[in-house]
């Protein structure tokens, strides 16, 4: 098996893998030389804008915005991200990685996260003291929506070869890789590890 990246890391099977940019980055784009949030990740606005948005949520908006609020400064003072960054973050994390919850976002509690971070600083090569916590979530936003379930079935699948914890802190979309066919295809290629 080939090694990846000088840090022995194999990656049988993911040799040919195609970095997809879930990153907050990924929310700007350019307008007339600047880069400006897209509107889908401005979740602020969207909740200031739109009283249906709070009441398919069934809360008021100021209700909505103080449990956006609530999530952005957990990012701020829990994993020390910047607050365009923790905005990014969470408005990614509320409307899902498919968009799923664009109408009736679904933004995580407190303990939620919580508990995600627990688990990416006991299961990754990760801290929190040298910022690289805050790259993971940087990078993939979405990590911070998922389940301990989803997580651990993650680790599970996830095939001999590739060391885990260095391959998901390097590319951390590579956590909702949560079925491994082997080569046999099983129609689960967006979830499958072998497809990386």
């Amino acid at each position: 098996a080939a090694l990846g990246r000088g840090r022995g890391v194999a990656m049988r099977g993911m040799g040919d893998r195609v970095q997809k940019d879930f990153s907050t980055k990924s929310a700007m784009i350019r307008k007339l030389g600047k880069l400006v949030l897209q509107r889908e990740f401005d979740m602020r606005t969207q909740i200031m804008e739109d009283a249906k948005l709070a009441k398919r949520s069934g809360m008021s908006q100021e209700e909505l915005l103080a449990d956006f609020e609530r999530a952005v400064k957990f990012l701020r003072e829990e994993v020390g991200c910047s607050p365009l960054e923790s905005d990014i973050c969470i408005s990614k994390v509320a409307t899902g990685l498919y968009m799923q919850h664009l109408g009736k976002p679904r933004i995580p509690t407190n303990d939620e996260m919580n508990l995600v971070m627990d688990w990416l600083l006991e299961n990754l090569a990760c801290k929190r003291e040298d910022g690289t916590l805050r790259t993971i979530v940087e990078k993939y936003p979405f990590v911070m929506g998922r389940k301990i379930e989803d997580l651990d079935e993650s680790r599970r699948f996830c095939p001999e070869d590739i060391d885990f914890d260095i391959a998901v802190s390097e590319d951390p979309a590579l956590i909702d890789k949560t079925y491994n066919c082997d080569g046999i295809c099983a129609n689960q290629c967006t979830s499958c590890w072998y497809n990386g």
